[in-house]
């Protein structure tokens, strides 16, 4: 099912190959994305594949990206709404064993 999953979500966007420094609070985390890499530090540090990017039909924004890795997954989902601490919102669903996570934060686009 995961895999079906991804599949329809990668399908028929090309990547989008921009650099962001995403963070979180209360819980504290972070995601750094560089081209087609994430690295996700979550109560552990993670190295994800960004295989490719999906975006709403018809628009820029939302940009769902599969963070895939050896042992886990996520989505990071960003949007240019306005936050606190930067110019794009993001939302990261993950998992611990049976439990599903979702953080939320901001982030800033890397030069």
């Amino acid at each position: 099912m995961r895999s079906i999953f991804f599949a329809i979500l990668c399908a028929a966007t090309p990547a989008m190959a921009e650099n962001f420094i995403c963070a979180g609070q209360n819980p504290d985390w972070e995601l750094t994305i560089t081209g087609n890499t994430g690295i996700f530090e979550f109560e552990r540090k993670n190295s994800f594949n960004i295989p490719d990017t999906a975006v709403a039909l018809g628009q820029e924004w939302p940009q769902a990206k599969p963070l895939i890795g050896d042992f886990d997954t996520a989505i990071a989902i960003l949007d240019q709404d306005s936050c606190p601490t930067g110019p794009i919102a993001v939302d990261v669903l993950t998992q611990r064993g049976q439990s599903p996570i979702l953080l939320t934060g901001c982030c800033e686009i890397r030069e």
